[in-house]
């Protein structure tokens, strides 16, 4: 019974019938990646790599890589079936979760920093993770998973660089188990999608086109240019990075403006890495957008109500209108407007960030505020944001 914390509130903005979003929710959590293009190279699934369950890859492998995928794809029978069984139990109920507490802020930092290590550096802990069958077995200062009520249960006091190190080399092994799982349901479910699905699917091929090598690399030196005059960061030929051409025009009820590139730059091959997508389009009336997400990216966020949240709202605005004044030269908006987070069934959520949607006659930019750290996570505006 375990809920991976997908926000659907994140994908509730992107035309689709009921059906199709709980469809791709549901996807998403059970770790397989979506045959809809629209989704897999959309700025809605950015969000959702902060879930840990979308894995950006490319690039050449390193030793450290090699390493880590003969660990996980070369576990020994017995752990395998371990998973397995952990698989098998967990049912993806949205009333439990998936750990016994939160991880702590600085438990949180020092993930970010073992998780480069064991992905980039090949650091693995010197144990697997405890599976106990019972609670009665659990003492307070272990890390297991228990089968009894199918929830990770992380030691009362803080965790050990080996205990992180062991919940991530968890985590990996456990999301191999879901992928090659999902390969094996989509096998024997092929047979039966439907002509309407199909035909979709085909559909969302033809629009999603591979670019020219001299694009790749225009659009690569443009996002790197982008993302540190936004974000003030370097990102190098070590991240993984990929680009697509998005030809939405070809679908029924979009037109030539949402047309574009989508670039994703993902520092690793890790599930919570940092990455950026970016969504740089084709006209000058077109939606441009910046993301970053990952756990380095929220680890120091805190979640607030938003009755709570609400008392912050001027320092974000503040924060906001500074924001696009230096990097857009976007002066006073002609008004603000900003959004309660909600879940799929519109019911209030907990969140870390506000989004300030600022307007400027018909044309806005909708900006995305994380409270605790007082920094901007996402940038989406149509006509204002020109890029060369």
């Amino acid at each position: 019974m375990r809920e991976h914390d997908i926000d659907r509130n994140l994908v509730s903005n992107i035309e689709m019938s009921d059906e199709m979003r709980e469809s791709l929710i549901q996807d998403v959590k059970s770790g397989k990646r979506s045959k809809d293009k629209r989704f897999r190279y959309s700025t809605a699934l950015t969000a959702l790599c902060v879930a840990g369950v979308l894995i950006v890859s490319g690039g050449s492998a390193s030793a450290a890589y090699l390493s880590y995928k003969n660990r996980v794809e070369n576990m020994p029978q017995e752990e395998q079936q371990e998973y397995a069984e952990e698989l098998k139990n967990d049912v993806y109920n949205a009333g439990d979760e998936a750990l016994s507490r939160s991880l702590t802020p600085a438990e949180k930092l020092r993930y970010v920093e073992l998780q480069d290590a064991y992905y980039k550096d090949g650091v693995f802990p010197e144990e697997n993770m405890a599976f106990l069958d019972t609670l009665s077995e659990l003492t307070p200062d272990m890390l297991a998973y228990v089968e009894e009520d199918n929830k990770i249960h992380l030691p009362e006091g803080e965790m050990s660089d080996e205990q992180i190190l062991q919940y991530i080399d968890h985590e990996a092994k456990y999301m191999h188990t879901i992928e090659e799982n999902a390969e094996e349901a989509s096998t024997a479910e092929a047979e039966e999608v439907d002509e309407q699905t199909k035909e979709l699917e085909e559909k969302f091929d033809t629009i999603t086109l591979e670019v020219s090598a001299e694009d790749e690399e225009h659009f690569k030196q443009q996002t790197k240019e982008l993302i540190y005059d936004i974000f003030g960061e370097e990102v190098d030929d070590s991240w993984n990075y990929d680009v697509y051409e998005m030809d939405w025009s070809g679908m029924e009820g979009f037109d030539e403006s949402e047309d574009g590139y989508e670039v994703t730059w993902c520092e690793s091959d890790a599930p919570n890495a940092k990455t950026y997508q970016i969504t740089i389009p084709k006209s000058s009336d077109g939606l441009f957008s910046i993301n970053v997400c990952g756990m380095e990216v929220f680890a120091e966020c805190e979640d607030f109500s938003w009755e709570d949240a609400q008392a912050y709202l001027p320092q974000g605005e503040e924060t906001v209108k500074n924001f696009v004044k230096e990097k857009f030269g976007l002066g006073e908006p002609d008004r603000v407007e900003y959004y309660e987070a909600e879940n799929v069934d519109g019911e209030s959520i907990d969140c870390s960030w506000i989004t300030y949607a600022l307007y400027y006659g018909e044309d806005y930019v909708a900006v995305s505020w994380l409270i605790s750290t007082d920094e901007v996570s996402s940038v989406t505006g149509k006509n204002l944001i020109k890029v060369d």
